[in-house]
Parts: structure tokens; sequence; C-alpha cells
């Protein structure tokens, strides 16, 4: 559950509160945490979950930038069925998205030039500097699958992507059918202890896989 919020004025946030501690503003209903200069969505207000299409701007009042997507433990709304970012996001936590949207079906991000990238409602990033089983450098527009929506039915992952992270998956609990167009260099597998217990998740869950 999110702590209080503390109303502070959003224009120049990110001069007024470089180098403080953080500190929480409320914007459109969304609720942004502010530190060092950089604006984090962590949820929204108690009462006011959104519905339907939930767009995140790139600035918030006048010049604070959106870097970051990190939603609060116990936020929910379950009427939010896309999710569209701005090409500012440099960090997206993609844990606790699906408990905190779970009729998500899609995920976009606009201009598709910045950190992240989206493709068919998937989110994706850079997969430059990775390298294929023999050794081969990925090409620099080589994708790198990095998480599917909960509500996913179907997953159509483009040429571009050689690369699918661990966990990109995992959340995507109404996935039926995955089809890949392009021939997929890396995999991420699960890894475990020596009792047998997932330390780090693989890009799929056993379940989907078996």
């Amino acid at each position: 559950m999110l702590l209080a919020v503390t109303m502070l004025p959003v224009a120049g946030l990110q001069a007024a509160y470089a180098d403080e501690p953080a500190a929480e503003v409320v914007d459109g209903g969304l609720v942004y945490k502010v530190a060092d200069g950089a604006v984090t969505l962590v949820g929204f207000e108690d009462g006011a979950a959104p519905e339907g299409a939930l767009v995140v701007p790139e600035t918030v009042g006048d010049s604070a930038t959106v870097k970051a997507v990190e939603i609060a433990e116990g936020q929910v709304a379950e009427g939010v069925t896309s999710l569209a970012l701005p090409p500012t996001v440099e960090s997206v936590k993609t844990e606790g998205l699906a408990a905190a949207f779970p009729a998500l079906t899609s995920i976009e991000v606009a201009g598709n030039d910045g950190a992240y990238s989206s493709v068919a409602g998937m989110l994706f990033r850079s997969a430059e500097g990775q390298t294929s089983s023999d050794g081969t450098a990925f090409a620099e527009d080589a994708l790198e699958l990095v998480w599917a929506s909960p509500a996913m039915v179907v997953a159509r992952i483009p040429l571009e992507c050689k690369a699918i992270a661990a966990g990109a998956f995992v959340d995507a609990a109404a996935l039926e059918t995955v089809m890949s167009f392009g021939k997929m260099e890396s995999i991420a597998a699960a890894e475990k202890d020596e009792d047998g217990n997932v330390t780090k998740p693989g890009a799929f869950t056993d379940e989907q896989i078996g």
C-alpha cells in the first residue's frame, strides 16, 4: 500500500527536487515518485483506479520527465486493458505489472526510439552487444523480448527479435500461442538451486512449455 501522498506543485519538479529525498506527487490521478530529478510512476490515487487505455505522459507538470515505471505493491487496476509508455522511460520493473493490471492485453511504447520499444503489444529492448550461439554479434537492430502482458492470448514475435529474456512470458497467464517470424538465438532458461527451487525464472514457465 502506498504511503500518504504529499501534494506538491508539479511545475519545475526536476529542478526543485534534484538531490532531495524522494517525494510523491499526484498528477492526472497518477502517483509519481520524484528523486534526484527523475520521475517514476508508482501507482494511482486511492479509489481512482484507471480503466481502459492507460497512457503515461512524457512529462509531469512543465518539465519533470517520466523515466521509470515501478508500480507499488498493492496497487490494482482491474479495468486497465492497455498501457502506453512515453519514449523517455529508461526503466520498467516488470515484476508486479501483472498483479497491478491483470486484464492488460498489450503494452506500447511511443516512438520506439528510446531504451524500450514495442511490437505486437509486447515490450522489447535492444539486443545489441549480445551474440548468437556461434559467437556472431547480433545486428544493431536486433531486439530482446522483455515482457508480455497477462491477458495476451497470441504472441507474435517479430523477425528482429533474436532473444527472449528471463521472465518474458512468466506473467502471460492467458497465453495460448507463440508465433516467431525469425530465428531465435537465445531463450533464457530457468536457474534452480540444488533443491530444485527456481532462483531465476526462464523465459517461460514450466506449465507453458510442458
